[in-house]
């Protein structure tokens, strides 16, 4: 046992040593699509995120995320998300709610070879998007109400999904209006089981396919921002271990293909995570 508990902080602790790069992955929602497998139980978890901006952007992320996956019916869930964030950078700090997220996971084929799932679900702005005056990129929330959809296919030990966001709403953010793109996310995962815990590794390609727009600065103009409609691709690594009725998880992602416009603050340089499931 204490040699598969030691190789389990093994694995975590070669992806914390990832060179310090660019990344992007759950802030604005569409990567709760496949996040997690299909599972016929009641679930409620709280995790702690960690997440550092680029360089040139100073800003770090403190979140801690409650969350709760409820079996409705026989082949159907309802999960939720409700996070709590402080953001600090060079022009201040603002902390509070963030946005609220609701999904649904319907079972729609189920056999031997896997199971396949849709999934639709919605962002909600509950969050701060205009405090303290300071840009999009240092509030809590995003500022606009999304629409999630997905299809997710497993068939252990992989993982593939398919999620598109649709974000049309501006942000009331007063520095810079901030118009989102829509976000297309292509999802593959692989999991292992060992004696006493499970690793997990993915692969995430998100493609933002429109460019977002700001107001111009003491105008009523809004300008598409060059290059904000950028493709990056990000992998992940995650570990679960079971102590008595709880689940103890790990996650660390970085990019290998990032962003370089940062408009709304969901750029990471790394981001990692623990928190604590237990089901019901």
């Amino acid at each position: 046992m204490k040699l598969r508990f030691s190789t389990a902080l093994i694995l975590l602790g070669l992806s914390f040593q990832s060179s310090p790069v660019f990344s992007q992955c759950s802030d604005a929602g569409v990567c709760a699509i496949g996040s997690k497998r299909s599972a016929l139980h009641h679930e409620i978890g709280v995790s702690y995120i960690y997440g550092k901006s680029k360089t040139d952007d100073g800003l770090s992320f403190n979140t801690v995320q409650l969350d709760a996956t409820l079996h409705v019916l026989f082949d159907s869930r309802v999960s939720i998300l409700l996070p709590w964030t402080k953001v600090n950078g060079p022009a201040g700090s603002i902390s509070g709610v963030g946005d609220f997220s609701v999904f649904l996971n319907q079972t729609v084929m189920s056999d031997e070879a896997g199971v396949l799932s849709l999934q639709i679900g919605a962002k909600i702005a509950t969050g701060l998007s205009n405090s303290g005056n300071l840009p999009q990129a240092y509030q809590p929330g995003l500022g606009t109400n999304d629409l999630i959809f997905g299809a997710s296919y497993e068939t252990d030990p992989w993982m593939f999904a398919l999620g598109y966001q649709f974000s049309r709403d501006r942000s009331n953010n007063a520095a810079t209006q901030l118009k989102r793109g829509d976000d297309l996310l292509l999802r593959a995962g692989y999991k292992h089981e060992f004696e006493e815990f499970t690793a997990t590794a993915e692969v995430l390609a998100i493609n933002r396919l429109q460019l977002s727009s700001v107001v111009v600065p003491g105008s009523n103009v809004f300008v598409e921002v060059p290059e904000s409609n950028q493709f990056q691709v990000n992998v992940l690594g995650r570990i679960s271990y079971p102590v008595g009725i709880y689940s103890v998880q790990g996650l660390v992602a970085f990019p290998i293909l990032s962003r370089k416009v940062n408009l709304d603050g969901l750029t990471r340089a790394l981001t990692f995570s623990v928190g604590i499931q237990r089901e019901l």
